[in-house]
């Protein structure tokens, strides 16, 4: 795992924070030492393409599926603007492809992160509009599995599996509605390295490692409580 790009990363997060801290010097009522925060964000997405070639046969496929991320984000202020706690998101994708010899095969990637998580509010006083960087660092995990449904196919079951490290920084804003209650849109960026197995229609690979790079845009609701 390449060390320097993460912490290049996570340093341009705490020097923004930073100026935030210097510069934001008042706050929203929800936004106070003492209280709490939760609440959930996602999204959810259809995958639908097809693809052909010809040397010297034919070849012709149709992939469709659905997709959706989905993550809660709960913490408590531990000083104006800033809250801290934990944060779990998961993705899921299916995926099914038909081909032009009445074969198809299935396919399922899993997503699953768990972690420490810290968010700075930057409020516009007088417009319940706040803008925030975030970020959470904590314990990912990857499963994909590539099911061919045809019982005729010499084809076996692929499944990937793997660990490790992994973190979320995100920019985003959001709208009060009441003193409890607001809706907000986060773009997130997840890194990280997986490691684990490979078992390819039986042969199994070991020192498998997934570098994730991942963007995702999260529309959600949080509930504020003092």
């Amino acid at each position: 795992m390449k060390i320097s790009p993460i912490l290049k990363r996570i340093s341009y997060f705490i020097f923004f924070i930073f100026l935030a801290q210097a510069y934001g010097q008042e706050t929203i009522l929800p936004l106070t030492t003492g209280g709490w925060v939760g609440g959930l964000s996602g999204n959810v997405g259809w995958d639908d393409y097809s693809s052909s070639a010809s040397n010297p046969t034919e070849y012709d496929s149709k992939t469709e599926g659905f997709g959706f991320t989905i993550s809660s984000r709960n913490g408590q202020f531990v000083m104006n603007n800033l809250s801290v706690g934990f944060d779990f998101q998961w993705n899921e994708y299916d995926l099914n492809t038909k081909y032009m010899d009445g074969s198809e095969d299935n396919k399922t990637n899993r997503l699953g992160f768990f972690g420490l998580w810290s968010r700075y509010y930057i409020p516009f006083i007088g417009t319940g509009w706040a803008i925030f960087p975030e970020v959470s660092l904590g314990y990912g995990n990857f499963k994909s599995i590539n099911d061919p449904s045809d019982p005729q196919t010499d084809l076996q079951k692929k499944e990937t599996s793997a660990d490790g490290f992994a973190y979320n920084l995100g920019l985003g804003a959001t709208m009060f509605v009441s003193n409890n209650v607001a809706f907000e849109t986060t773009l997130r960026y997840q890194g990280g390295t997986l490691k684990g197995d490979l078992n390819d229609e039986g042969i199994q690979y070991d020192n498998l490692e997934i570098e994730l790079s991942n963007i995702d845009i999260l529309f959600g609701i949080m509930i504020y409580l003092r």
